[in-house]
């Protein structure tokens, strides 16, 4: 087991290994793979808080738009 006292995170190595090896045959094969409920609600909350700032930029973005 890893130390999250160390900074990282808990979780059995042998069982995150076969959780990477058996991406491989999912079709299609995940880009990114995330071990760890409380990793993936981590990831999950720093996704939404970047969707959340490009929306933010949506006027912006638009008044770049080239226009025919």
């Amino acid at each position: 087991m890893l130390n999250p006292d160390n900074g990282l995170a808990a979780g059995d190595p042998e069982k995150m290994a076969t959780r990477i090896i058996e991406s491989a045959d999912v079709n299609p094969a995940p880009m990114r793979l995330v071990l760890g409920s409380q990793a993936l609600n981590d990831t999950i909350k720093v996704l939404e808080e970047r969707i959340k700032q490009f929306k933010a930029q949506k006027d912006i973005a638009a008044s770049k738009d080239i226009i025919d």
